[in-house]
């Protein structure tokens, strides 16, 4: 069998060291049989990007060989070398705005070397790509590729001044290009989030953005069918090796991995990243999620925790979608862009997006992450206190429960919180999603809402949550609108919790009150 390319993105490492790669070359021919040239492109971290521009940067050199088993290979694509300025802003060090201009300048200058060409002359980092620019296009025209284009800026969206420094060298670079559009035959621009054109590509109006365009919906990621079909070999394997059929396994992959979507059409894609490892390890595991989560999202989180109230099912338009200025950088197009929910579905009459979780990776993943950020306890804390409610819910014990719950929410800053009942209602639905059990939540009967459903094989849950009253006031609630009512016919015991969250003294505490109904 071929290599498992897991962490590889040099095109032509994976061609010549017998790595599976997954064809996107037809992708690739479409894209520029448009006319168009000049592109950009946002995907989250580890889905391809760098090695897509790898392999543009062998496409345009001519490098034909490489291609020759591929899908471009036998078409009528028309093989021209052009000179490559491939800039990956993951290589290029840039701790101050003068360190990123120093570092840009040096990688200029390294590829002007393997030109033979000589830029140290040139007075500033713009000159010396101005100057580099036009004289590798006296030979023939230049095809310019940048990866991680906004690394510089993430990197430091913590603090505002210095990402702002950032922006700033940036943008009067991306500015330059304009300018030498005559000497250029194709621009890639690629990265994880999508700042708005106003803030560093103010100068490209030709650029064209294939996020959530056609051309962009399967450029990267894997297809159902691509997966089938290149990694049978490995498919087999683990069917083999674990005892299980095909089916079983990608149907777990479905569920774990897939779900991706990035415009109207519904094409779905599965995370690459996710899937060499699955295959690799044979087993399921949150491996995209657990590869690296940027910390600016825990501060995000905590500042704009109100926006996650209706992570679920929220509706945005392609505007709200789309861009996002690092002056205000709200919370849920980000988590779009970087991959932690996706779209479902589009409306074709309101002309807005429903997004959700892609998968269940991505859900479980999540979901404790947000209970982490929101409570200050790590994962490890996090999850074994959910294993105890879960034991308490099957067995009837609501006074455990209860305890662990108080536990949990106990350790959440002041500054953190907001005094409104729909925060505690929030998180405690958060941590419900949690319990591998069936949770309902907002249960609209005639008489009111029922704030939370929980159901094992021997009990229904049903819970009323308060802020700053007692839990008898809950538990009430429930009794007088008969919330139960449309249980009584289970054959579970019905199990009526009121819960009360006060805040007195500067200290959080969690009241509750129980009834078992039958």
């Amino acid at each position: 069998m071929k290599n498992l390319p897991r962490d590889v993105s040099d095109f032509e490492k994976m061609i010549t060291q017998n790595y599976v790669y997954v064809d996107k070359t037809q992708y690739i021919y479409n894209l520029y049989a448009t006319g168009d040239t000049h592109h950009f492109l946002s995907r989250p971290r580890r889905f391809g990007k760098s090695l897509l521009v790898s392999t543009l940067k062998e496409l345009f050199s001519g490098n034909k060989e490489l291609f020759k088993d591929l899908w471009i290979g036998s078409s009528d694509y028309k093989w021209q070398e052009y000179s490559v300025i491939h800039l990956d802003f993951a290589d290029i060090s840039h701790e101050t705005a003068t360190e990123l201009k120093l570092s840009l300048g040096w990688a200029l200058n390294s590829i002007a070397q393997q030109y033979a060409v000589d830029i140290s002359q040139a007075p500033t980092l713009n000159a010396k790509f101005s100057f580099l620019v036009k004289q590798l296009a006296q030979k023939n025209k230049v095809v310019l590729l940048i990866d991680e284009y906004d690394k510089p800026v993430l990197d430091h969206i913590e603090n505002k001044e210095r990402a702002k420094a950032q922006q700033a060298v940036l943008k009067s670079f991306y500015d330059t290009i304009k300018g030498l559009n005559s000497y250029l035959h194709a621009v890639f621009i690629t990265g994880v989030s999508k700042f708005s054109k106003t803030s560093i590509f103010s100068g490209l109006n030709n650029l064209i953005d294939i996020t959530m365009a056609s051309p962009g919906v399967a450029l990267l990621g894997y297809t159902k069918s691509e997966i089938e079909y290149y990694f049978k070999d490995y498919i087999d394997d683990f069917a083999h090796a674990k005892k299980r059929t095909v089916t079983t396994i990608m149907n777990e992959m479905e569920v774990w991995y897939n779900g991706y979507r990035f415009s109207q059409e519904p094409t779905r894609v599965y995370n690459p990243y996710s899937v060499l490892y699955y295959l690799k390890d044979k087993e399921q595991a949150n491996y995209w999620f657990e590869s690296g989560t940027p910390s600016f999202l825990i501060k995000l989180i905590q500042n704009q925790y109100d926006a996650l109230e209706d992570i679920k099912d929220i509706e945005l338009s392609v505007q709200s979608l789309g861009t996002f200025d690092i002056t205000h950088i709200p919370l849920i197009p980000l988590l779009f862009q970087t991959g932690y929910l996706t779209i479902t579905d589009y409306n074709r009459e309101t002309k807005k997006y429903k997004l959700n979780y892609p998968n269940a990776e991505v859900s479980e993943s999540f979901q404790t992450f947000i209970i982490t950020a929101l409570t200050e306890h790590n994962a490890t804390t996090v999850e074994r206190s959910v294993s105890r409610m879960v034991k308490a819910l099957n067995s009837n014990d609501v006074d455990a429960f209860c305890m662990v719950l108080q536990s949990l929410f106990a350790h959440i800053p002041s500054n953190l919180y907001i005094e409104q009942e729909r925060y505690f209602h929030s998180l405690f639905q958060f941590l419900g999603n949690l319990l591998g059990l069936e949770i309902q939540s907002e249960i609209v009967t005639d008489k009111g809402r029922i704030d939370l459903v929980i159901t094992t094989n021997q009990y229904i849950y049903i819970f009323e949550l308060k802020f700053n009253t007692s839990p008898d006031v809950a538990l009430q609630q429930i009794e007088d609108r008969r919330y139960y009512e449309r249980y009584l016919i289970s054959k579970q015991h019905i199990v009526l919790i009121g819960l009360a969250f006060n805040y007195k003294k500067k200290k959080l505490t969690l009241e509750w009150q129980k009834k078992l109904i039958q």
